[in-house]
């Protein structure tokens, strides 16, 4: 297979995992940028700047799937774990069967939801493992009144990520764990993202954060899908404090 004609170094791509634990219906996305290539390997760079033993948790021959754009189309193709080149480098093994296709784009709302985060910076691994163990619990519970109060945050949100301002320090490949109440009485949807990119600050000292989702449960997905496409008006804070 020729990559030289899809493939660019730096080249943002996302690695989809395929191999995962049968009793949690995830969604895993992680970024990815293209490094090299010799033959079947491609060698790529994950942003993450993990410390030691904070790496992804890659098995041998673990399957995954690449997606990436070109020449304006999205292009797919599947491969295995390799090797660990260095803390924030991996080798995949791929497949010659790269697809093109015509992308589509989530759709998205912008909307006034509760939102409860935690952030953090190159502990991918423990972040990874406690989203395991939250959203486990969030599907055990049966009553939610005991959560603490989540903060009405203005939101722009799809089945991919969400964009909300934070206070800095914040950079881009921070890992968020939040929460976010999508409506009233219904249970959270607990999903690991991290920032892929920021504004400068506003007059509030605050940064926008686009934020895409690492790990989500494929029915919360499913649950934003189905919020998103019933949006009503949005209000804004500022018309909420103004009407």
């Amino acid at each position: 297979m020729s990559v030289s004609k899809y493939f660019k170094s730096d080249q943002k791509l996302l690695l989809r995992p395929m191999e995962q634990d049968d009793e949690v219906d995830r969604v895993e996305t992680l970024t990815a940028y293209f490094v090299q290539s010799a033959g079947d390997r491609f060698d790529l760079r994950l942003p993450y700047d993990c410390k030691p033993g904070e790496e992804f948790p890659f098995t041998e021959d673990m399957l995954c799937e690449l997606h990436s754009e070109s020449m304006g189309l999205g292009i797919r193709l599947t491969g295995k774990f390799d090797s660990h080149l260095s803390t924030s480098r991996i080798r995949v093994v791929v497949n010659n069967d790269l697809k093109a296709f015509q992308r589509r784009l989530h759709p998205r709302r912008d909307c006034r939801i509760g939102i409860r985060f935690t952030r953090g910076h190159g502990t991918l691994r423990s972040f990874r493992t406690q989203w395991e163990k939250n959203a486990t619990i969030l599907q055990r519970t049966k009553d939610f009144s005991k959560l603490p109060k989540f903060t009405k945050t203005d939101v722009n949100i799809s089945a991919g990520g969400l964009r909300f301002s934070l206070k800095p320090p914040i950079e881009i490949a921070d890992l968020c764990m939040t929460l976010i109440e999508l409506e009233p009485g219904t249970p959270p949807v607990c999903a690991l993202a991290e920032i892929v990119w920021l504004t400068d600050l506003d007059e509030r000292g605050q940064r926008s954060a686009g934020m895409q989702f690492i790990n989500v449960l494929a029915s919360d997905q499913k649950r934003i899908i189905d919020f998103v496409n019933k949006a009503p008006k949005y209000r804004s804070a500022e018309e909420d404090e103004s009407s």
